[in-house]
């Protein structure tokens, strides 16, 4: 069969929905997380009570209950605590999630390991690449997951964000694996935005220490939108003193921003992160900060074809703005995001992102404003 291509947006026909959007922007609701349906006032038990579990991922029955889902695990688990019970009532049915799957590769922390972290994995297009940790809690170990009778597959290695949406009586074959861009009916989309090539994990050149600004007091000017992570590796204190080691091994932080979009799904968010390097396998994140602090603020337009435009201006705590942690080894944070049955996407205008870490005495700490 012909291989079907959907490019999901020109920048001309962004430029125009961008424009539209200035006339529109004070009457929308900036909590919108998808176009109105005759069910959105679906309950968020009935659709987490109708999730089911279907060769190995996880079945919506709905795009509505889909977003329902999405609301609990937003609301109910903002920090990514507590996603593990959550999976486990599908686990029991045979559902390994790609959270669970990072979870299990580096469950061995053994000093002399050999098999590839998960980071290597991720590198070497191995293991795909979830930086949103909600989308990673629903999607299956193989990038996997079925919204009515659509299956979704997301393939590693996939730096431009391709997805296939396959019909789902296609099943058998997605269960064996292999190319299902042929099959009939495939659609490949292209599921974000893209104005000039997106580099993986590009170096940022953020203030070191605080400004003293108002977290959400954005810069002026342009903002060009990236897809994926962008951060950089830390080996060193604000004073330039090397982190302590681990066992003898070396230390980072690593600090980055995400923009993720999965055709029906997309995400903006924050995280800080400590790393050990081991002996054969990689980087692993097993070594914990004394204290992590962060604060977010991000501003820009959900983006969904055929409906206007819709604001919003996100924070990470309203009224405390900054978060602390104690004793962890990761700290992340959705600062926006939407899920529709329908292609959407979150346009960034604005992204700044302050934290503060203390590793064993030595303090690290951006302000990255943009």
């Amino acid at each position: 069969m012909k291989k079907m291509y959907v490019k999901t947006m020109t920048v001309a026909a962004a430029a125009v929905m961008l424009l539209y959007s200035c006339k529109r922007a004070e009457s929308m609701d900036s909590d919108f997380q998808g176009p109105p349906s005759a069910s959105a006032a679906l309950s968020t038990k009935i659709a987490a009570d109708e999730v089911s579990v279907l060769n190995g991922w996880l079945r919506f029955p709905s795009k509505d209950a889909f977003a329902s889902v999405m609301k609990v695990l937003h609301g109910q688990y903002a920090n990514g605590e507590k996603l593990a019970g959550w999976e486990s009532q599908y686990s029991k049915r045979g559902f390994t999630s790609l959270r669970k799957l990072y979870e299990q590769i580096d469950a061995d922390t053994t000093e002399y390991r050999r098999m590839p972290t998960v980071d290597s994995l991720i590198k070497t297009g191995k293991i795909l690449d979830c930086p949103d940790s909600w989308f990673a809690t629903v999607l299956s170990k193989d990038g996997l997951i079925q919204i009515a009778d659509t299956v979704y597959s997301f393939k590693p290695g996939k730096e431009k964000g391709d997805g296939i949406a396959i019909p789902a009586r296609h099943a058998g074959v997605i269960v064996r694996g292999g190319d299902f861009s042929s099959l009939q009916g495939a659609v490949l989309h292209e599921t974000s935005f893209r104005w000039g090539p997106m580099f993986r994990w590009p170096d940022e050149e953020p203030i070191p220490g605080p400004t003293g600004l108002p977290i959400c007091q954005y810069p002026s000017g342009f903002m060009p939108n990236w897809w994926g992570q962008k951060g950089k590796d830390v080996y060193a204190s604000n004073n330039g003193i090397v982190f302590p080691e681990h066992n003898g091994r070396q230390v980072k932080l690593n600090y980055h921003r995400w923009r993720v979009g999965y055709i029906f799904y997309a995400s903006a968010g924050v995280r800080v992160k400590m790393w050990k390097h081991t002996r054969f396998a990689g980087w692993q994140s097993v070594t914990y900060a004394d204290e992590m602090l962060i604060e977010a603020c991000c501003k820009g337009k959900v983006i969904i074809p055929g409906f206007p435009l819709i604001p919003f201006n996100e924070q990470t705590s309203p009224g405390w703005p900054m978060f602390a942690r104690y004793a962890e080894n990761n700290f992340e944070k959705t600062m926006k995001w939407t899920a529709t049955g329908l292609f959407n996407e979150i346009w960034l205008d604005h992204f700044n992102f302050h934290f503060k870490v203390n590793y064993r005495g030595r303090i690290v700490e951006r302000d990255i404003r943009e």
